[in-house]
Order: C-alpha cells, then sequence, then structure tokens
C-alpha cells in the first residue's frame, strides 16, 4: 500500500521538478537576449543554428515544454517528455565539449540566474538534468501525468511532495547565498584604492614581453581581458577600436588574451597582448573575462579590477568624461 501511494508521488515530483527548471530557465532568457545570443557563441553551437533565432526561440520552446509537462495527458505527455530530455541532453553535450576547449568558457545557460562559469559542476548538473528528463519519459510511457498524480495524492502523499519541495527550497536559498555577484571584484560601496602596479608580464606578437609597470611608464594604458570561449568578450571587442581611438593619446588600450586563438577578434590586431599562463590575470584576481584594468602613469592603479560588458563600459565612459572636464590633466 505504501508503495502504490508513493509512486504519484515520485511522478508529481519528477515531472513538477523538470517543468520548473524549463519555466524558470525559459523566463529568464526573455529577460537575458543579449545573454543568451553570447551563450550560443560561448559554447560554439554549430552555424546551422543562428544565433539570433536560436536565442528568440529557445525561451519560448523551454516554457512551452514547462506547460507541456505539466498538463499535458500521458499519451501527449510522451513526445513532451521526449522532447525535454532530447533538449537537455543537447545542453549536456554542449557543456561537455566546452570543457575540452583551451580557455574557460562563460554561458547564461539560466539567462541571468546562477553562475555562468561553465565547469565539472554545471556538467554534473546538465547530467542530473538530463536523467530527469529520461525518468519523465519513463512516467508518460507508463501512463503517469501531473493531472493523474494530483488526482491520486492521498495526504501522506501531498505530505512528501510538500517536504520534497521544502527541501529543494532551503537547497536553493542557501546555494544563492554563498554565489558571488558576477563581475564583482571588489566592495563597490568601498572608496577606489589605489595600490602600486603588481609585477607581472605581458607577452606580445612580436615575441617581445613587458612588465605592466614598464607599460604604464610612458602613459596610462587600459587592460581589456578578452576570451575566445566568451560570448560577451566578442560584444566587447567590437567596441575596442572605437574605444582606442577615443581614449588616445592620454590612455592607451590593450587587449589581453590567455593564447594565441584571435578566432573571435573585432578589433586591430596591433592591440593583442598575451597572457599565456593567465599570471596577469591571477595577480589581479580576475576569475574570467571579459574584465579591466586601468593602469596609471604613476605606477598605481587608477582603475578596477572589474568585470563584465556594463562595467566596463562604464569605466571607459568615466575615463572619457574625466579627459575631456581635463584634457591637459596628465592621467
Amino acid at each position: 500500500m505504501h508503495r502504490i501511494r508513493l509512486v504519484p508521488a515520485a511522478d508529481l515530483l519528477v515531472l513538477a521538478c523538470l517543468a520548473a527548471v524549463l519555466a524558470l530557465s525559459g523566463a529568464s532568457k526573455l529577460r537575458a537576449r543579449e545573454e543568451t545570443e553570447d551563450a550560443f557563441a560561448s559554447l560554439r553551437v554549430p552555424a546551422w543554428m543562428p544565433r539570433r533565432l536560436g536565442a528568440a526561440a529557445l525561451p519560448w520552446l523551454e516554457i512551452a515544454l514547462a506547460a507541456g509537462l505539466v498538463a499535458s495527458p500521458s499519451r501527449i505527455l510522451v513526445v513532451v517528455a521526449i522532447a525535454a530530455a532530447v533538449l537537455m541532453a543537447t545542453y549536456t553535450l554542449l557543456v561537455a565539449r566546452a570543457l575540452t576547449f583551451d580557455e574557460p568558457v562563460t554561458c547564461a545557460c539560466f539567462g541571468r540566474l546562477g553562475g555562468h562559469r561553465v565547469d565539472r559542476l554545471t556538467l554534473v548538473r546538465n547530467v542530473l538534468l538530463t536523467g530527469l528528463g529520461a525518468w519523465a519519459v519513463e512516467v508518460a510511457a507508463g501512463g503517469g501525468s501531473v493531472p493523474g498524480a494530483a488526482g491520486a495524492l492521498d495526504r501522506p502523499g501531498w505530505a512528501a511532495v510538500g517536504a520534497a519541495v521544502v527541501v529543494a527550497l532551503v537547497a536553493a536559498l542557501v546555494a544563492a547565498g554563498g554565489r558571488p555577484v558576477e563581475g564583482a571584484y571588489g566592495d563597490a560601496e568601498l572608496d577606489y584604492q589605489r595600490t602600486p602596479i603588481p609585477f607581472a608580464r605581458l607577452d606580445f606578437p612580436d615575441g617581445t614581453s613587458q612588465s605592466l609597470r614598464d607599460l604604464a611608464s610612458t602613459g596610462a594604458r587600459l587592460l581589456v581581458f578578452l576570451s575566445s570561449g566568451c560570448g560577451s568578450c566578442i560584444r566587447v571587442s567590437e567596441h575596442v577600436d572605437d574605444w582606442s581611438a577615443r581614449l588616445a593619446p592620454a590612455v592607451d588600450l590593450v587587449t589581453v588574451y590567455t593564447s594565441g586563438t584571435t578566432e573571435f577578434l573585432h578589433h586591430d590586431p596591433d592591440l593583442v597582448a598575451l597572457d599565456p599562463d593567465a599570471t596577469v590575470r591571477a595577480v589581479f584576481n580576475i576569475p574570467s573575462a571579459p574584465a579591466a584594468v586601468l593602469l596609471g602613469a604613476d605606477g598605481l592603479l587608477a582603475g578596477g579590477p572589474l568585470g563584465g560588458r556594463n562595467d566596463i563600459t562604464q569605466l571607459v565612459e568615466d575615463v572619457l568624461a574625466e579627459l575631456e572636464s581635463a584634457p591637459d590633466a596628465a592621467t
């Protein structure tokens, strides 16, 4: 008798959980269209899937699948569950492939929610979601559905479902509480403390090498850290030439890559510097690109490090405003 009562509860939890993940993901992507497009680039989705069209359609597909998982009778649910399982498996394959790339990958898999760094934990999460999709297919194939499971639940069954929901919410709140804010490398509420430029070196495509301090000794330098495994970096790179022209001659802009890969460059290659061992990133505690640091000509940091396309753009605009208000002042 106990086993019979638990089957509807399990069916309901599996389908509702998968539907909730898809609905949350789809709704978040609707509010993060550009981030979703960037994810297509970061994960190197095959060219036959247009980035803009895919980013526009994917949120609605996820929301439709979520609704279908909750509302469909078992015969229709089989098709919906198979589609959801295939989608989850596709995500898992893309993430697994991304882990083989030379540079770290960032991906807004849940829009603006959650951490965006693709790592082994991301793969584990997606494998579990793929398993949940397969379980949903099994539930549907066995004649299960959300309406049917809800109608078959008795009081102990509802108690089991309620307890599982509470546990899931508590776990989600605990995990969210420990997540750092994306793009924040310091306390924005504190006054900026200028510190000496650290000892680190950059390599250049012509085979030369120069320390950060020597690089800034002849003038201020804005270091913009980019990566070929980051869709947001592509958007930043599209503005680099314009920023460089507007900042010159007071501030020279240098783009910093951890490898020689230039397939996503959208700027003058003469601006490129290399940080092959990620040493410069490490001394500035930069976890991922895009990011920026402003080196002052006086041997002190003048801005950053900070991360994210919006913050980098704001830094450039702030520097330009300073230059316009004091055109004869040394930076």
